[in-house]
């Protein structure tokens, strides 16, 4: 070995502790976390009421210190709760609280689908009386009146009939609470289920073999089932009597090979006993479209299905669209789908028209997934800090993630216009789609203002469709769009204050930040920091210079917002270790520059934890402090549109590597002078 490969490795090695050290400092497992939590949590206090309740827990566990303080609390400060539940944990055989389960607000569906309230459950004793209800209870002197059970099936009943008294499936219920506090912890063996790992892992592996199975395979009771089928029995005998209508909205323009597997699909329910109406908004193909267009909707009727083709040339506006096709609607119900979407199945639409049924019930979505496969488009909008996302998208739907929220029905704040069917009379009563949001969040606006008139939205995980995402607007990475993106959140926002960053259906325990499409624990990524703005200006032929653009260097951006930009990069086949990384933006705007004159603003990029990089590069070498996020407030930069890349360059070799993100920054305010 000569004597530069052995100082090389030397180096490499030195950065590889530096690497771990770091590593270390970022990663922490549930227990650190925990109790680093508890230390900041004060004790609750002391509040003069003392209001009666029961709790109702598992008895495989113990409640968590000061929970029934917690819940007095809780009961107290809102005296329109009857029912409350909360969050809880697991302790190993160590002592250590491992595997948090965070749960949403109030979900009736999810509800209704399994036992989700979990192991704690605390009920106003004024509600047992109400509902002639006397369980035995068991006294305790640090935690008052109690009921244990073993099995969820022990309670299910007695609690399908407390929700349903508290008013848990009507509009507007304000009832029953959900405190996001641990208010429990439940016991748990490691034997043979492969633990020994990071707790991370831990999270992942074990979450289908813990005691919480139990809870996810306790359903609705008959008696909750029949009731709720009585309180959709006027709707119901409609569907029988074949009176029951639904109209199928579909705008569409200049695609008539994607539509046509769309009408197909629609035409394939034979078993269903709901008659469609669909209603064609075309707002301005071209004419040899139209003619094809109008060609396939002659054969379509020939199959009795009747179509009305609207065609009114106009600018683009997709609310626009869906509310005129929405006046012309017969139909009791609406049914809203993209011109991309492939139906699948027999029942999908009875499904949903049964569950739109219910009063309490605003809109209902489709599971989708990408074309001939099982991965996930849409699983339900979840509102986070960097906007509207699709969670669990580009997921593998061949396993359960995140106690099962692929897997049962879920509320959520909203569901993609793309394939959304509502009451008519509700659509009208929420004035229809803000033709304000032409292209984006017309669908996310709607699911915030029925989640404000009281209603629940709700996605089926038992039902799917294809979408053929993009095909009939194309790519939104454009600077142009990304901009008409921005603007039309920012409205979204403006029209919603109280939704910015906020998401009952989606628990502040699990991950906010970026595009990370899982849904995990947030605690895994607690100790990132949002990094400081520090754009230098340099000579973009200088900073280049000898650095060679190479795919090697993965570099992605999930999102450039006026917020922050955040991403990830990795250089494959090497040690990330040993590489210094800059966030790089190239002006847009370069014509008739000298390449000398064109300009980069560069800034070195602090390390911040993925642990999906690590899980899903296991062949790669640490990867794992790939990520990176910057903010943008203070940032000082020239007025205009910049491309976003990412510069590596290795503090051993010094090998310089760059590489294009395939994304766009606008800056649109002009930097303060000096």
């Amino acid at each position: 070995m000569g004597i530069r490969t052995a100082v090389k490795q030397i180096l490499v090695r030195q950065q590889d502790k530096k690497y771990e050290a770091e590593l270390s400092r970022l990663r922490v497992t549930y227990e650190q976390w925990a109790s680093e939590q508890d230390r900041e949590i004060a004790e609750p206090r002391e509040i003069a009421e003392l209001v009666e309740f029961v709790i109702f827990r598992q008895a495989a566990g113990r409640l968590a210190d000061n929970a029934t303080e917690w819940i007095n609390a809780y009961f107290a400060r809102h005296p329109e709760a009857e029912i409350v539940y909360g969050d809880e944990d697991l302790m190993n055989e160590k002592g250590e609280r491992c595997i948090p389960w965070y749960k949403p607000c109030w979900s009736p569906d999810l509800y209704r689908a399994f036992f989700y309230v979990g192991s704690v459950v605390a009920v106003r004793s004024s509600l047992l009386q109400r509902m002639g209800e006397n369980p035995v209870v068991t006294e305790n002197e640090s935690t008052g009146k109690e009921i244990l059970f073993t099995d969820a099936g022990e309670i299910r009943s007695l609690m399908d009939r407390l929700f349903l008294g508290a008013g848990g499936f009507e509009r507007d219920c304000h009832s029953i609470g959900h405190m996001e506090t641990v208010l429990f912890h439940g016991t748990f063996s490691a034997d043979g289920i492969g633990i020994q790992g990071p707790d991370a892992r831990a999270d992942r592996d074990s979450r289908e073999c813990t005691p919480w199975e139990n809870y996810q395979q306790t359903k609705e009771s008959p008696q909750l089932a029949v009731e709720l089928a009585s309180r959709a029995a006027e709707g119901a005998k409609e569907l029988f009597a074949g009176e029951l209508k639904v109209s199928v909205i579909i705008p569409s323009k200049d695609n008539p090979e994607i539509l046509e597997k769309c009408l197909r699909s629609l035409t394939r329910r034979s078993e269903s006993r709901i008659p469609v109406e669909i209603l064609l908004v075309d707002n301005g193909s071209s004419a040899g479209n139209k003619q094809k267009t109008e060609e396939l909707i002659g054969r379509i009727r020939e199959g009795g299905v009747p179509v009305r083709y609207i065609y009114e040339p106009a600018e683009f506006n997709f609310s626009a669209m869906c509310n005129r096709g929405a006046e012309l609607a017969e139909g009791k119900f609406l049914l809203f789908l993209n011109d991309d979407i492939e139906v699948c199945g027999n029942d999908w639409l009875d499904k949903m028209v049964i569950r739109a049924m219910q009063p309490y019930v605003g809109s209902v979505g489709l599971k989708l997934y990408y074309p001939d496969s099982v991965k996930i488009q849409h699983d339900g909008i979840v509102n986070l800090p960097v906007g509207p996302v699709h969670k669990l998208q580009f997921m593998e739907d061949d396993k359960s993630y995140y106690f099962g929220r692929n897997c049962f029905d879920l509320n959520c704040v909203a569901v993609t216009g793309a394939c959304l069917l509502i009451r008519t009379e509700v659509f009208r009563e929420t004035g229809g789609f803000r033709e304000a949001l032409r292209v984006a969040y017309n669908d996310v606006d709607l699911g915030f203002r029925l989640v404000e008139m009281g209603y629940f939205n709700v996605v089926l995980n038992d039902c799917f469709a294809y979408h053929h995402e993009s095909l009939s607007r194309g790519s939104d990475e454009s600077p142009e769009k990304m901009r008409r993106l921005t603007e039309e959140r920012e409205l979204l926002y403006q029209m919603h204050p109280q939704f910015r960053g906020v998401d009952p259906f989606y628990p502040m325990g699990l991950n906010r930040e970026g595009l990370d499409s899982r849904v995990v624990p947030a605690y895994l990524t607690d100790r990132n920091l949002l990094q400081e703005p520090a754009w230098q200006c340099e000579s973009r032929q200088e900073l280049l210079e000898n650095a060679r653009q190479d795919d090697c260097l993965m570099a992605r951006v999930e999102t450039a917002g006026p917020e922050r930009i955040q991403g990830y990069s990795v250089i494959l086949g090497d040690d990330n270790a040993c590489y210094d990384k800059f966030l790089v933006l190239f002006p847009e705007d370069t014509q008739g520059q000298r390449e000398a004159d064109r300009k980069a603003w560069t800034m070195n990029i602090l390390p911040a934890y993925r642990q999906e990089l690590e899980e899903n590069l296991p062949d790669q070498k640490n990867v794992a402090l790939g990520g990176f996020c910057v903010s943008r407030a203070g940032e000082h930069l020239p007025v205009g549109t910049y491309h976003i890349a990412v510069l590596a360059v290795n503090r051993v070799s010094k090998l310089r590597l760059w590489n294009d993100t395939g994304k766009y920054m606008v800056v649109e305010k002009s930097a303060p002078e000096e």
